[in-house]
């Protein structure tokens, strides 16, 4: 099953969607195709080999990863269903090999087997408009093949325009306890625990160009999450941020006590009363009726509350 044809690609090559501003692929990064149908594979490398890419192909899973420990490769569009070695398995092996390499797999059908999530880095149904192939690649080569020096640590995320996920590192997947191929069709809304706030804040981070502070995810679980971030517009037109995983209410709490800035304090106190009704909540479940913690939350509260009649305009 293939989703371009002999007979159309021609007709799609010509009425094919350009975003505004979309700029050709550097002919030096190279696109390895992968899959058993002969048709799906030449329209495949055609269409790919429009948008800039030097694209290899090969007609089976074995003869993929032979090309791909030997060439250098940039990016892989992968079948899923293929005979002797099928798309998992091919992918697989690529990321023990190249765990960097972006891997995107294609399927006639609308979902893969759980045990794909792992291996892929996003997925494709044949069936979908081929501008979403070719954004998917651009984008994921596109940020793999460079790098800015704020972003060298652990937690990364890569966004676009309209919020969507275009990359993030695998201790991001871990934090958020979503798969890379999942996260990738979500915005910063879905992950986020108030996400009413979220477009106002976007808004000031792209006019500003940065923008950093305490943020609240909502796990795959539906728990809170609590993080420090640091956004950054690069003059490339990246956007990206890095996170750091707030641990325990009780750095929050000596955070939001501690912090200067008028325009941070909120935020740092609906942060930290947040964290410690998720802890209390936490403490009933288990019926630590009698411990210690239970004072020291009751005590913190009344922190909070006091720091809260100094906010003006304050609600509290």
């Amino acid at each position: 099953m293939s989703y371009l044809t002999a007979q159309n690609l021609e007709f799609l090559l010509y009425t094919l969607p350009q975003p505004n501003g979309r700029k050709m692929i550097d002919a030096s990064k190279t696109l390895l195709c992968i899959d058993d149908e002969e048709s799906g594979l030449k329209c495949r490398k055609l269409l790919l080999e429009s948008c800039g890419f030097t694209v290899l192909t090969a007609s089976g899973g074995k003869e993929g990863l032979g090309i791909f420990k030997s060439r250098a490769v940039d990016g892989v569009v992968v079948d899923y269903f293929m005979p002797e070695m099928d798309g998992r398995a091919v992918s697989a092996e690529m990321k023990n090999v190249k765990p960097r390499t972006p891997v995107i797999m294609l399927s006639g059908y609308p979902s893969v087997p759980e045990e794909v999530r792992d291996v892929v880095d996003a997925f494709i149904e044949k069936t979908q408009d081929p501008s979403l192939l070719i954004n998917r690649v651009e984008s994921l080569v596109r940020l793999r093949s460079h790098s800015h020096p704020e972003l060298q640590t652990e937690y990364v995320v890569f966004v676009d325009s309209s919020r969507r996920y275009l990359d993030c590192s695998d201790a991001v997947c871990r934090l958020l306890g979503y798969s890379r191929m999942e996260l990738l069709n979500m915005t910063i809304d879905d992950v986020s625990y108030r996400a009413e706030k979220v477009p106002v804040l976007f808004e000031q981070y792209v006019q500003q160009g940065k923008l950093d502070g305490q943020y609240v995810l909502r796990h795959r679980s539906g728990k809170p999450l609590f993080i420090r971030y640091r956004a950054h517009a690069f003059p490339d037109g990246c956007l990206a941020a890095i996170w750091e995983p707030i641990k325990g209410w009780k750095q929050l709490y000596q955070t939001a006590m501690l912090e200067l800035r008028p325009d941070k304090l909120n935020e740092a106190l609906e942060s930290a009363q947040l964290a410690i009704q998720h802890r209390m909540q936490e403490l009933a479940v288990t019926n630590q009726r009698g411990s210690g913690e239970r004072q020291e939350i009751e005590d913190a509260l009344s922190g909070l509350r006091v720091l809260a009649r100094e906010l003006p305009d304050s609600k509290q």
